[in-house]
């Protein structure tokens, strides 16, 4: 399985996920968590995207979630996938969005 994180330096935590959900097909639940705030979730079988702040506490940068790309304020996550390489694709259709790391695991 593939595990994907994408930035954007552009775009709010809303009009992410709305891009996101457009590109590939899929409705996003806003969901709260007192360490990361509000973010979005949403899932495609097996597959888990997420769409959160690189800064949780209101651009409290001393608390970042991904430290080696503090210059993206909002972060998509995808997570086990078996299609990578087409979730990619897709998601880089998104002006504005970069992949930053890919993870694999068993």
């Amino acid at each position: 399985m593939y595990y994907d994180l994408y930035g954007a330096r552009d775009m709010s935590i809303d009009e992410l996920q709305e891009a996101v959900g457009r590109v590939v097909n899929l409705s996003f639940r806003r969901r709260y968590n007192d360490d990361m705030g509000f973010y979005f979730k949403g899932e495609l079988g097996d597959e888990v995207f997420r769409v959160e702040r690189n800064f949780p506490n209101d651009h409290n940068e001393e608390e970042v979630v991904e430290p080696e790309f503090a210059n993206y304020p909002v972060l998509l996550l995808v997570s086990r996938t078996h299609r990578p390489d087409e979730i990619r694709d897709l998601l880089l259709e998104i002006p504005g969005l970069d992949h930053l790391r890919r993870d694999t695991r068993e």
